[in-house]
């Protein structure tokens, strides 16, 4: 089920899965993870490279009280068998999560792209099928579904098809 929910910054794009939700949206500020906090939000999954500051938000986001989960995501579609199985264990991670009612809110940079591919992967480890995953990929607007190329869609779902759930 997909859902709007306003806050002082902006619209939140969700969806429920299993007793869980997910948000997506740009890296936010100090004052953006309050919001978040005071939304529900649980946990903060940023899908982000070493370069990209995730230490340094890691602290903000554990100061405003909110869990923090950082998976590093390099070169989605070259990924080594290690890479991979890191992203298992991610999927798997977030899987539970949601099965335990988190509300996580995904970033990575301003393209969404790593945080569409990782929701379609996230989706197939949960064992929705693309025909159902990608309507619910299309339908989150933060995600700008319509930019992935269909090599990176079938990378995601393999990735979460073979994550052992």
């Amino acid at each position: 089920m997909t859902e709007t929910l306003q806050s002082e910054n902006a619209t939140l794009s969700s969806f429920s899965l299993y007793a869980g939700q997910l948000a997506f949206g740009t890296e936010p500020n100090e004052e953006r993870l309050r919001n978040l906090k005071a939304q529900g939000v649980s946990h903060i999954a940023a899908f982000l490279t070493d370069e990209e500051n995730a230490t340094h938000w890691r602290q903000f986001t554990r100061d405003t009280g909110l869990e923090w989960l950082w998976m590093p995501v390099h070169q989605t579609l070259s990924a080594s068998d290690i890479q991979r199985t890191h992203l298992h264990q991610y999927l798997t991670e977030l899987s539970q999560l949601l099965k335990e009612g988190a509300y996580v809110y995904f970033y990575c940079d301003d393209s969404m792209h790593r945080c569409a591919l990782m929701f379609y992967a996230l989706c197939h480890a949960c064992r929705i099928p693309s025909s159902s995953a990608y309507p619910i990929l299309h339908s989150m607007p933060a995600l700008n579904a319509n930019t992935l190329t269909r090599e990176s869609l079938h990378w995601a779902a393999r990735l979460g098809a073979s994550t052992p759930v």
